[in-house]
């Protein structure tokens, strides 16, 4: 990290291309170190003859952007540095420009801030000239630029490679594409932006359970193919609008974000609009190209199920969250950004505002002065918020990028979080210790302060890692169950046709409660039974007729037939769900499952033998060793909509396990455990899914006017006490276990 150079105090140094590279570093370079301003004064530059000009004015202030074509880049500087640039003939030095500029309109532009513009310039290769120093000043620049560059391949976190010029491509489809940025085609996208918006309304609950297995198994493959083909489309509807209103798109490539394709396209000719709406509509056309897939999507999905109906899901959620949470964000120099930038009309925003707050830095730590301001007194509101907003935002995500990469990728991610150590914190910080303390230094540093400000940041940091304790508790999902409760399913599918008990009632053992109708098996039944008569005749006839082969066939048909009957004779004597023990009824709603359709292994009710409840607490292996031999010691415990109580714990269980503790605990019913397809020979009694990993099982005691309070399969949260760590430990350890916790639920194997 660390705040933008001095040059900015004077010059907005606009690189803001669409592309997701970061605006380049304007540090200026040192001069002959006998007297380096002394050399610069006496420098003759002249400007470029091919750059153009644009005068931009707003209500507030005037710039002057300028492009360079030969680069295809875009620069913007303010109104006293353009009087200055526009006098640069390579003919006079900048004294003597400075004293004509002065005597002639005025103006009072400094030395000090006339040589950082010079500098800027030359650092852009804007300007050039005919004494050695400046030629040897490109050249240090390009290796400048050059080692960027190479540190930017480098990144194993975030790297970005240039591919081809999409230009004639994009003017061979323009055309056919003019209908995309239509005004009936944006009452179109409104409309069904609208009726989106009411199927999200309407099924929320069954979109919250279809995301949970979206990448199980192989579908993750599906679902990155979508995604690259959504990220091209994307830059695409960008390239369209950037051509539609007269500009380029010379370069398209590849981000790579921890290994993940995003394409980008370089929409900097946009700047060369006057008009700011059209730089709005190149900025969002992306989001708003895939945002229209996204509503189609849904509409899909909610209207044919099945197969088409999981894919076109997939294609909302790549289309939609992905885009909202990226694209939209305007803390990132994506799409949001620059929308943002040009509603509020702050160019270079985010240049301006990580400069205000890095000087403020500055200021705090090594008793830099206060700079020239970089906006005007009208902007400088919106310039410190964002600028606040994105250096936080900026520490936060390369931090969680890191911490990722750890978690993803094991012993590599160790490195590559190194890597990415060293690249986004490591080296940016050696750079700003070179232009406080090295040479050219613009002001002197305040050692005391500094000395001062260092020990406190010090002192909190080693606080935190050593004597300031972290939180003694932690947490783990608890949910309230009978002391003895079994769950019964459905062992064959069919039609609910009788429901002979309700909720509460005493029942004995082989009592008959639920009764399933299944015409299909039952005409499958009769069938075989028929066949099965048919085949031990033949065999009888055959055989007294002396066709000894044939009879044999008929009987080997015949015991075939036979075990396919008791199989089918099996399924279907379990339509008819009985108790398997003494007990009482619980199940909310049960008659409302009357003529319902229930498939096979569907739980369809509950049986408890006696009406004490307890708590269940699931707890992750990590945390084994801090609840072990905890037993006679008390939880506290929270459910929703109930003070937080203390609860006895009566019961760890020895060892770990996949079955799950109560099926709400599952992911694939909203529950907070991931889980995965149980195995054959998984230890699950029966159940569809076991846990993705194995975990421990503690039971809580729960007094009686408690458990009147809750209800069977309602989830809550236990807390226990842990091992003492730093607060540091803690919050790394925290943020590594929440990453982890996501990622596994993100990519769990099981098929919901």
């Amino acid at each position: 990290m660390g705040s933008r150079t001095i040059l900015d105090d004077l010059v907005n140094a606009m690189d803001d291309s669409k592309s997701p590279a970061g605006t380049p570093s304007a540090a200026p370079q040192a001069g002959p170190p006998q007297d380096p301003n002394a050399q610069w004064m006496d420098s003759r530059l002249a400007v470029r003859s091919e750059l153009r000009f644009d005068v931009r004015s707003n209500a507030d202030s005037s710039q002057v952007v300028i492009e360079d074509p030969v680069r295809g880049k875009f620069f913007q500087v303010g109104i006293d540095e353009y009087r200055l640039i526009a006098l640069l003939d390579g003919k006079r030095s900048l004294a003597e420009l400075l004293q004509a500029g002065q005597s002639r309109s005025g103006q009072t532009i400094s030395e000090e801030s006339a040589m950082k513009v010079c500098q800027w310039l030359v650092q852009n290769n804007l300007v050039f000239g005919h004494a050695v120093n400046n030629i040897k000043q490109l050249e240090s620049q390009a290796k400048i630029v050059n080692r960027q560059k190479m540190m930017g391949l480098l990144n194993p976190i975030s790297c970005k490679f240039k591919l081809f010029s999409p230009n004639k491509l994009l003017a061979a489809v323009q055309p056919y594409t003019q209908w995309l940025f239509s005004i009936w085609m944006f009452v179109v996208w409104l409309a069904l932006a609208v009726y989106a918006m009411s199927i999200l309304w309407v099924d929320w609950d069954k979109l919250s359970g279809a995301s949970t297995g979206i990448f199980a198994g192989s579908s993750w493959i599906w679902v990155l193919i979508i995604w690259a083909v959504l990220k091209v489309v994307h830059e695409a509807a960008h390239g369209v609008a950037c051509r539609r209103f007269g500009g380029e798109v010379p370069e398209a490539g590849v981000l790579l974000l921890l290994f993940t394709p995003m394409a980008y396209v370089n929409v900097t000719s946009m700047w060369r609009f006057g008009n700011r709406w059209h730089r709005i509509i190149v900025a969002a056309a992306g989001m708003y190209v895939e945002l229209f897939i996204s509503f189609v999507s849904l509409v899909v999905w909610q209207r044919f199920p099945g197969v088409v109906g999981d894919i076109a899901f997939d294609v909302f959620i790549m289309s939609s969250v992905t885009t909202i949470m990226f694209n939209a964000n305007p803390l990132m120099r994506f799409d949001g950004y620059f929308i943002l930038s040009d509603l509020v009309q702050v160019p270079n925003l985010y240049t301006k505002g990580t400069k205000w707050f890095g000087d403020q830095l500055k200021r705090l730590f090594f008793g830099i002065p206060k700079p020239v301001l970089n906006c005007s007194k009208s902007e400088l509101r919106s310039v410190a918020i964002y600028g606040t907003l994105a250096y936080f935002w900026k520490f936060t995500i390369s931090f969680g990028l890191i911490i990722a990469a750890s978690v993803l990728f094991y012993g590599a991610g160790i490195v590559l979080a190194a890597l990415g150590v060293v690249l986004w914190f490591g080296l940016p910080i050696l750079n700003q210790v070179k232009s406080l303390f090295g040479p050219n230094a613009a002001h002197p540093v305040n050692k005391a302060r500094m000395v001062v400000s260092f020990s406190i940041l010090a002192f909190m940091l080693f606080g935190m890692f050593s004597f300031f304790k972290a939180p003694a508790t932690k947490s783990a999902p608890a949910i309230v169950q009978f002391a003895q409760e079994q769950v019964l399913r459905a062992n064959a599918s069919g039609f609910v046709e009788r429901v002979l008990v309700a909720s509460g009632d005493r029942v004995v053992k082989g009592q008959e409660l639920i009764v399933l109708r299944n015409d299909q098996l039952a005409v499958e039944v009769f069938e075989l039974e028929r066949k099965a008569e048919e085949s031990k005749i033949e065999s009888r006839i055959q055989s007294q007729a002396g066709e000894l082969a044939m009879a044999q066939a008929a009987t080997e048909l015949y015991e075939s037939l036979i075990d396919q009957l008791a199989e089918k004779r099996e399924e279907l004597s379990g339509l008819t769900l009985t108790a398997p023990f003494d007990g009482f009824v619980y199940q909310r709603n049960l008659a409302m499952k009357l003529e319902s359709f229930a498939n096979r292994g569907d739980a369809l009710l509950s049986i408890a033998q006696a009406e004490t409840k307890e708590v269940v607490v699931s707890i992750d292996q990590r945390d084994a060793e801090s609840i072990r031999g905890s037993e006679g010691t008390f939880l506290r415990v929270a459910f929703p909509g109930m003070r937080v109580f203390e609860s006895k714990l009566i019961h760890v269980d020895p060892r770990a396990s996949a079955k799950p503790t109560h099926p709400a605990m599952c992911a694939n019913v909203g529950g907070p455990l991931p889980v995965k397809p149980a195995s054959s020979s998984g230890e699950n009694d029966g159940s569809q899914f076991e846990l993705l990993d194995p975990r421990f099982s503690v039971e809580l005691e729960l007094h009686a006017d408690v458990g009147e309070q809750l209800q069977s399969g309602q989830r809550g949260t236990a807390f226990f006490a842990t091992h003492r760590q730093s607060l540091g430990s803690y919050f790394f350890i925290a943020t590594r276990d929440w990453l982890q916790d996501k990622i596994e639920m993100a990519t769990q194997t099981a098929v919901f």
